[in-house]
């Protein structure tokens, strides 16, 4: 097992395996909308934190991360998230385990 350190504005490699394949499905699923996603219409992120303020939407996106990977790519596990603004755009990071 092995730490990684993924951000959710990184770049998508199409031809990922392993591991890699892995990290790229939690960014992929920590960039999708609640509703986007036909087939499984509750995968993904709350839209309403878009809207609120700073300091009510850091706790709730903090939580959903763990939330939604630990139910939707259960062979990582999160060590932290931190929530990053960069500009007017939010960047998760997350540190984990991937087995």
């Amino acid at each position: 097992m092995a730490i990684y350190s993924i951000r959710t504005d990184q770049e998508i490699n199409w031809g990922a395996k392993g591991t890699e394949r892995i990290l790229q499905n939690i960014v992929n699923l920590l960039n999708t909308f609640k509703y986007e996603v036909a087939y499984d219409r509750v995968l993904g992120t709350n839209p309403d934190n878009v809207d609120l303020p700073n300091d009510k939407v850091i706790g709730g996106i903090i939580s959903e991360t763990y939330d939604l990977i630990e139910q939707y790519e259960p062979r990582a596990t999160i060590i932290e998230v931190e929530v990053l603004w960069e500009g007017d755009k939010l960047v998760r990071k997350v540190v984990l385990i991937v087995e």
